[in-house]
């Protein structure tokens, strides 16, 4: 479940390794190697065949940005999502499915500390999915049904 949540939020190579879905700190490498700059053009994003697709290939999210210090640059260009995905968020039941998918895997569950030391993590990522459907909303986006 956690997978699906992760390819949800990527898309072809739109990974935020630019630093692109947020503002960053003038410390953070992407700053540093003059990546940022790079997040204006959307050429330089190396996106890929299809950016209205979603697809996994990397999980470069950083949970730790304030909600407030977000943009939605990492999902501009997406005109349809998921119905599944977005039926769960909608439905309340993502803190306990992600807690649920965590708890399979066991040792890192334990190492994380269990509920309790991923509560705040899985509380971001439901947070920001409810700032996404108010986005998907707000742009009156598609919703795709899965196959």
């Amino acid at each position: 479940m956690i997978v699906f949540f992760v390819c949800w939020l990527q898309v072809n190579d739109r990974l935020d390794r630019y630093c692109c879905g947020f503002t960053p700190d003038p410390a953070e490498l992407c700053v540093e190697n003059l990546l940022h700059d790079k997040c204006g053009n959307t050429k330089d994003l190396l996106l890929k065949a299809d950016p209205s697709r979603l697809v996994f290939i990397d999980n470069a999210g950083r949970p730790q940005q304030s909600a407030n210090n977000l943009n939605f640059r990492l999902v501009e260009g997406i005109d349809e999502f998921p119905q599944r995905a977005v039926s769960v968020l909608q439905s309340g039941c993502l803190e306990s499915l992600l807690l649920r998918s965590l708890y399979s895997d066991r040792a890192f569950w334990d190492s994380r500390g269990g509920a309790g030391g991923l509560g705040p993590l899985v509380r971001t990522l439901e947070h920001r999915g409810k700032i996404l459907l108010q986005h998907i909303g707000d742009m009156k986006l598609q919703l795709k049904r899965d196959l």
